[in-house]
């Protein structure tokens, strides 16, 4: 028996052990990158939640030599990962100013090397105890060279003394780092060498050695000093048969990888790049890993699913992606999930409003004030143009007579649909490909629920819908999941799962929505400036969600007119940078640009985990096109000056009656 909502519980690899063989699931996207066959460096991108941690961890020692796993191969022998997030409070102390310019880079290279030398002897504890097909490997005896030993002042002669000599050796260069004036400073070592020749020595003693290599990965490496990454880049730059260092780091946190010298980085010559971000935002792929993660934490928690086709034991190993991308697998999964999380489709939703009285209200309320618009309400009366028996048709009515121009066509058409004789040619307004149902449905059920906070919005409840609003982070899909079986069955203890409400998915919605704004003042150095801008942002698109005409429904995003780029403020493009460091902001190509790389050739779409807070679409289908001086009063300029903006750009005439105050 198990409390469902604690499978959800850990969504952040930090809290998960340094072995995640049962955790890691490889990506569908991982047949596409052959990157790791060769020595090259690697740098992994990816915003919050988007599983880089997991990632690298998947590569490193801990989890190729788990005790979980049988049978070995010698293959992964000839790269053995190592794992490396630098403590940044520590390594801030480490600078030109309090060690000196030379001390300080010599004491990075030293930390460094002793915290991957520490990684390197725990993994050949790992190895000693792993199950090899070829036999036992036990590496802890094997003597080192004196050239070797005499890099650890000859205080090490065997590998298995180096975890008791990196323990010291650490100890001691916290104590000269913290106190530099007071204890001597210790001999330093170089990670870009010593690691070499440990992986060197330990290939002429032992054959099935021969080929080792370390491959060290460094998470988080936008935390370090511009001279520590300096340092860093060196090795990559130059590079050992011994040693490969990879580096992980958000996206656009770090854009300058020069070296010590005047070189830099330079991408396919140096290393190869991963944006996860971008992997997982394929929407097929990202609907299956999450819901082979759904599965799969239910699993682990030993709740029964009932779904035969997945079979954990397949999502750890890349020889088994062929079969999870199969389409009958693909289904099974998928399609298991979507029966736990149900949705209802934009056509239950419009009969739900026909069932629910104050939905039916307000809409009826909305077509009336489009009569008294027309000066119909005499001859015309709103509830003769709701019918349940035609639910779209008579929902996006509510904005078809809030518009301007003549709503006699468009009650004759409603009319002859209710009688039955509509256009029978394809050509009928309300439903033919393109006309009013498609064009305004979605953001005439968004504008309905807008008006009825209280309201559980079912737009926003279903396994696909939960996809949408966190798709490219997995850690905003488990915590949706996590808040949906908590509300649904709360802390009861359970061996099996029963499909979850609507509304409850739909609360969990807006719960995680209201607490992921709450958490962006906490994102980086400039976390208040972020939320005011997601708290603006949401405003605007939230003005244009109240227009009762819904002329061009569903705006959730912004282009920047091109024509007047020059004229974004410094500070407002430094906020857009940091907007999308943390993943606040996505910046996707404009469609209609023929490039991607310059800022007002794109979308800034608003991450759509806020959507359920502002009560806007998650769909991307229609943007606003601002001009830079107003991107600059949004992110930039006081209240009063963004107030005034809202005003100009959502014309007061536009909302409806009684609204405009309610949107600052």
């Amino acid at each position: 028996m198990s409390i469902l909502a604690e499978a959800f519980l850990k969504n952040r690899a930090e809290q998960l052990p340094a072995d995640v063989s049962d955790q890691f699931i490889v990506p569908p996207f991982f047949g596409r990158i052959s990157i790791f066959a060769d020595t090259k460096s690697v740098r992994i991108l990816g915003g919050r939640g988007c599983g880089k941690t997991m990632f690298i961890r998947h590569f490193c020692h801990s989890t190729t030599f788990s005790p979980r796993k049988r049978n070995i191969d010698d293959e992964v022998l000839k790269s053995v990962g190592l794992y490396l997030r630098p403590d940044t409070g520590f390594c801030s102390l480490m600078t030109p100013a309090w060690l000196g310019e030379e001390e300080a880079r010599l004491a990075f290279s030293h930390y460094v090397a002793l915290q991957l030398l520490s990684e390197a002897h725990q993994a050949v504890e790992n190895i000693a105890r792993a199950d090899l097909s070829a036999g036992p490997l036990d590496a802890r005896d094997l003597k080192l060279s004196p050239a070797l030993s005499l890099q650890f002042s000859r205080e090490v002669s065997v590998v298995g003394q180096l975890g008791a000599f990196v323990e010291e050796k650490l100890a001691e260069l916290e104590l000269w780092v913290r106190n530099p004036k007071r204890c001597t400073a210790p001999i330093f070592l170089s990670f870009a060498s010593v690691l070499p020749r440990l992986a060197e020595d330990m290939a002429k003693k032992l054959p099935r050695l021969a080929d080792l290599s370390f491959r060290a990965f460094i998470d988080e490496f936008e935390n370090l000093g511009e001279q520590q990454r300096m340092i860093v880049c060196d090795a990559i730059k130059h590079p050992s048969l011994r040693l490969a260092v990879h580096i992980a780091h958000k996206r656009d946190a770090v854009t300058d990888f020069k070296t010590s010298s005047d070189e830099r980085i330079v991408e396919l010559h140096d290393l190869r790049k991963i944006d996860l971000e971008q992997e997982l935002s394929e929407e097929g792929e990202f609907q299956l890993l999450a819901a082979e993660l759904f599965l799969l934490r239910l699993h682990l928690q030993g709740v029964n699913f009932d779904c035969r086709e997945f079979d954990p034991e397949r999502l750890h190993d890349q020889s088994h992606l062929t079969y999870r991308l199969s389409e009958r697998y693909r289904n099974a999964v998928v399609g298991r999930v979507r029966e736990l999380l149900p949705s209802l489709t934009s056509t239950e939703i419009a009969k739900h409003v026909m069932e629910d009285e104050p939905l039916k209200r307000r809409l009826t309320e909305m077509i009336d004030k489009g009569l008294g618009k027309h000066g119909l309400r005499g001859t015309v009366t709103a509830a003769s143009l709701v019918d349940p028996a035609k639910a779209r048709a008579s929902v996006v009515m509510g904005a078809l007579m809030n518009r301007s121009g003549d709503p006699a066509p468009i009650i004759k058409a409603f009319r002859a649909l209710k009688s039955d004789k509509a256009d029978k040619a394809g050509d009928d307004p309300f439903y033919k490909s393109g006309g009013w149902v498609d064009n305004n449905l979605y953001g005439c059920l968004f504008h309905l629920y807008a008006g009825l906070p209280q309201r559980a919005n079912l737009l926003y409840a279903g396994f696909y819908r939960f996809c949408e609003l966190a798709r490219p982070s997995l850690r905003y899909f488990q915590e949706l999941c996590h808040v949906t079986l908590l509300l649904a069955f709360q802390r009861s203890e359970r061996q099996d799962i029963e499909p979850v409400s609507h509304e409850f998915q739909a609360l969990a919605a807006s719960q995680v929505s209201d607490a992921m704004f709450e958490d962006v003042p906490q994102l980086g150095l400039h976390g208040e400036k972020l939320r005011e801008m997601v708290r603006r942002l949401g405003a605007l698109f939230e003005a244009f969600n109240r227009r009762p005409a819904q002329s061009e429904p569903e705006i959730n995003h912004f282009s920047i007119d091109q024509s007047d780029k020059a004229g974004l403020s410094d500070a407002a493009i430094q906020l857009l940078k940091e907007a999308r460091t943390w993943s606040v902001l996505y910046e996707e190509p404009d469609t209609k640009s023929k490039s991607d790389h310059d800022i007002a050739q794109s979308d800034w779409v608003l991450n759509r985990i806020f959507a359920p807070h502002f009560s806007i679409s998650y769909r991307k289908r229609r943007k606003v096109t601002l001009k830079a001086s107003q991107v600059n009063a949004i992110l930039c300029h006081s209240s009063l000056v963004f107030e005034s903006l809202l005003k100009e750009i959502v014309t007061p005439e536009q909302e409806s009656p009684g609204t405009t105050g309610q949107l600052f």
